[in-house]
């Protein structure tokens, strides 16, 4: 008997910040693959237009809107870290299929910015089904620069971090 789903742990990126050969290696069709240099310089050829970097006043705002559009499609998010150019969040989504959830998360964020283009096509994710696989997003989550949210709240200070906003 399949095991329900609790949440799902997504990641996103912004425009042009993650591309197809990068150092950090890529996915495609599920598989993490290693640096090619020029894949990287062809994947640079085909942007539109810069990339696109979120700053602490965009940061802020992506957050606030991410939490408003799960309010309002009635997901529980209880995790989310925002950086400059990716986030991180951990969602119960009732029935939505996990791509209705991460479009519409999505549309709001892009929305809420007001600034066109923002995300990366597409997105990764992990089905969570166990207590144990949420700690264990939640702990990836709570290491980033730019956690704001953990199960529910805001997390505490990490030493060395007075500058930090939430």
């Amino acid at each position: 008997m399949p095991q329900d789903v609790l949440a799902t742990m997504v990641t996103t990126t912004s425009y042009g910040t993650w591309l197809p050969g990068d150092l950090r290696g890529y996915v495609e069709d599920k598989r993490i693959l290693p640096h090619e240099p020029r894949l990287l310089q062809y994947s640079k050829q085909l942007l539109s237009r810069t990339p696109v970097f979120f700053d602490a006043d965009e940061q802020s705002q992506l957050f606030e809107a991410l939490i408003a559009a799960g309010d309002e499609f009635g997901y529980v998010v209880t995790d989310v870290s925002v950086d400059t150019w990716h986030l991180h969040w951990i969602c119960a989504h009732g029935f939505d299929a996990v791509a209705t959830m991460i479009g519409r998360l999505k549309n709001r964020m892009r929305q809420r910015l007001a600034r066109g283009r923002i995300w990366t096509a597409g997105y990764c994710h992990r089905c969570l089904f166990t207590d144990a696989e949420i700690d264990i997003a939640r702990a990836y989550i709570l290491r980033h620069h730019g956690c704001r949210w953990v199960a529910g709240r805001c997390p505490p200070a990490k030493p060395g971090a007075e500058g930090r906003t939430r």
